[in-house]
């Protein structure tokens, strides 16, 4: 009987929404610190990527003139080589006229004739070893010469394969510039996104500290009157699968006409934790069918000077009561398949004002004031930037 009880018990805490504004003004601080000292870190990010970015350029520079000195150096080798040729040719043709001379003369052999015309014994040795070292000389000059030849086209290989390695170099430093400035352009967003959130925080400081909250105190109840200010609006799920935008168009198996949306969908597995998209008041949570929308949550927003409503459809469970007060970061409920539903995924609509925000006419489009990526994509966080969203008017 006794654990029948207990059973009992538990059973009653799960069903019990979980108030997850349970957030005192000390721990606001606390966050806003945090956010300054990511922000300190983002710079120096960013600074490091600039002075990367510099010491890249300057060596892509140095191998462009490590490129154009090994070019020019093959250019030198080259001319060198055709000058010890035309060197080669002339100094042949210069021993080959020489011999000639000496061999051939009105049809006698004048070398013989040089060698045995010699006075004495001593005179002829002489005379044939002049003739040899001569022939000899030029014939050494010309192996030196093809020697010089040999050695320089070696250069010229060992020179083009330096080049084929600089150029190689080169495009692995132009690739790393490039993710270096793709690398840029994020941190730049996150820095963006960072100050924003500073400056939200600072707003949402403020605004608890008017209400006549202390360091300690639960802010979803020193609050509880008032409707806190925002700044900003975030995405509602930390990932997800955009499915419809607002009035995409809807082609149904009765008739197949055009019907409009009145917010965007996300698609995301039963369960996934749904978060309010700004700092806000509960006004409606309840179970039910609810007008096709299922179990449902209404928040109402006061962001930079105007007001503004959300709902959040189709969920499987709340995790709020009306009147708290909520964060971005609370988690309000998860998403589900109740209602007019075919699968899992969260219905978000935003209006203008303080209202129901039931109809499409009330509606405006999410994706104007929240940044979403285009439809049938997916995002993994609640920040990134995407480009390329828009919403189908269906022809109205």
């Amino acid at each position: 009987m006794k654990y029948k009880k207990l059973l009992a018990f538990l059973m009653i805490a799960l069903l019990i929404p979980i108030n997850v504004s349970a957030k005192t003004l000390g721990d606001l601080k606390r966050e806003y610190d945090a956010l300054e000292q990511a922000y300190i870190e983002k710079q120096n990010e960013i600074n490091n990527n600039q002075n990367e970015q510099g010491y890249t350029n300057e060596r892509i520079n140095e191998v462009y003139g490590e490129i154009a000195q090994a070019e020019a150096d093959i250019e030198e080798l080259n001319r060198k080589i055709m000058e010890l040729k035309l060197e080669i040719e002339n100094k042949d043709g210069q021993i080959k006229a020489v011999m000639k001379y000496y061999q051939v003369s009105n049809g006698e052999s004048e070398l013989l004739e040089y060698l045995f015309s010699a006075s004495s014994i001593t005179d002829f040795i002489y005379r044939a070893t002049v003739t040899e070292q001569m022939t000899r000389y030029n014939n050494n000059l010309i192996n030196e010469m093809h020697r010089l030849i040999e050695e320089s086209k070696k250069a010229i290989e060992e020179l083009h394969a330096k080049e084929d390695s600089l150029k190689k170099l080169q495009d692995e430093l132009r690739s790393k510039l490039y993710l270096l400035q793709m690398e840029a352009e994020n941190l730049s967003e996150e820095e963006d996104s960072i100050e924003k959130d500073i400056e939200a925080s600072k707003s949402i400081i403020q605004f608890y500290l008017d209400a006549g909250c202390d360091e300690s105190d639960d802010i979803s109840v020193c609050a509880n009157e008032q409707l806190p200010v925002g700044t900003r609006f975030w995405r509602p799920l930390q990932s997800g699968y955009m499915t419809s935008t607002w009035y995409s168009d809807y082609l149904y198996s009765y008739g197949g006409e055009c019907r409009s949306h009145s917010g965007v969908d996300i698609g995301a597995a039963e369960g996934t934790p749904v978060y309010s998209i700004s700092d806000g008041k509960v006004v409606f949570a309840e179970y039910g069918y609810n007008g096709g929308y299922g179990n449902k949550i209404v928040i109402q927003h006061y962001i930079n000077g105007q007001n503004y409503t959300s709902l959040y459809g189709h969920l499987s469970g709340i995790n709020v009561n009306v009147g708290d007060i909520v964060t971005k970061d609370s988690v309000i409920g998860f998403v589900g398949n109740t209602g007019n539903s075919y699968g899992a995924h969260l219905h978000l609509n935003l209006c203008i004002g303080l209202n129901s925000c039931i109809s499409r006419w009330q509606t405006t489009d999410p994706g104007a004031y929240i940044n979403f990526p285009p439809n049938w994509t997916s995002y993994y966080d609640r920040t990134t930037y995407y480009s390329g969203y828009y919403s189908n008017p269906c022809g109205w």
